[in-house]
């Protein structure tokens, strides 16, 4: 029933970003379409889910080992791959920006909770990696894509400018600082912001899927490398790093193999909508993105069966 119930989740996700392709295909969608959806999505849809996140998980109880492993297996694997792209694959910087960001951003909002209901057996699993990237990872990469997309040297002026203008990095602050304040929000407040936050997950796949007729997944051509080593450290190095930072940790059994599956999510859509703002790394965002959505199945389920296998978990 459990792996059921995660396999329907896939699936479901594959539909939906399948609707896009289709629509777009029979002239439903029009060329222009997944920009729109894109920008939609980031300008408002993003925002209001990333502010409700955060004000209804609190600040309180996310601070511990579990997010110290989010934390260091994300920004660890997005280092690497940065490594890797200077020294072995010639990419633009925006580039190397973007594959850096699918090759860590995980896909919290949409895989995660299911997979944490249905292999965990425990909600709060998703927790710690939802705090870290909505409220840190996705709107520092955010500014960094607008960066590497404006073709300018970072400065502390640009980046600051580039900061107060980002409606990520403003709704997490607003976030964060409302839970802070220790205010329930107001039903108005609470409903709206939760009725716009979730058309944010069927946009950004209705604008995936729509992306996908006007664009290779660049299988076949120079960027192939850069997605293969993108998905590879998302899927494989992200949760090797994550368990072995959780084992200096001290955690063990359960909670180990939590934040380790927890890490092996597919990379999130929001590196997409990135690379499209951007317009630098699409083909590798998008590739990644796709890659990794229907490799990561299979890959939870073979660290879950190597845990029990190991007997580190009944």
């Amino acid at each position: 029933l459990r792996m059921a119930s995660i396999v329907w989740s896939v699936l479901s996700i594959a539909l939906i970003i399948g609707v896009g392709w289709i629509a777009r295909r029979a002239g439903a969608l029009g060329p222009e379409a997944a920009g729109s959806l894109a920008s939609v999505t980031y300008w408002v849809a993003s925002p209001a889910m990333l502010f409700h996140a955060i004000v209804s998980t609190g600040t309180s109880g996310v601070f511990g080992a579990p997010l110290a492993v989010a934390a260091a297996s994300g920004v660890g694997t997005a280092l690497l791959f940065v490594a890797v792209a200077r020294l072995f694959l010639r990419l633009t910087r925006g580039e190397t920006t973007l594959g850096a960001m699918a090759s860590s951003l995980n896909n919290g909002a949409y895989i995660g909770i299911p997979i944490a209901v249905y292999v965990l057996g425990d909600a709060s699993a998703v927790v710690p990696i939802l705090v870290f990237q909505l409220g840190f990872f996705t709107p520092m990469f955010f500014v960094l894509a607008d960066l590497a997309g404006s073709g300018q040297r970072p400065s502390a002026t640009g980046i600051v400018r580039v900061i107060a203008r980002n409606p990520m990095v403003i709704a997490a602050a607003c976030g964060f600082l409302y839970s802070a304040a220790g205010w329930s929000m107001p039903t108005l407040l609470d409903v709206s912001t939760s009725m716009l936050g979730a058309a944010a997950p069927p946009m950004i796949l209705l604008s995936f899927g729509a992306a996908l007729v006007d664009r290779r997944t660049a299988t076949g051509d120079a960027r192939a490398p850069a997605i293969a080593c993108a998905a590879v450290a998302k899927l494989a190095l992200q949760p090797a790093i994550a368990c072995g930072v959780g084992m200096l940790l001290g955690l063990t059994g359960p909670a180990l193999m939590s934040v380790t599956i927890m890490a092996a999510l597919p990379s999130a859509q929001n590196a997409y909508i990135a690379a499209t703002r951007a317009k630098a790394g699409e083909r590798i965002a998008q590739g990644t993105v796709l890659v990794t959505t229907f490799a990561s199945l299979p890959v939870v389920i073979a660290i879950a069966a190597i845990f029990h296998g190991l007997g580190v978990v009944s």
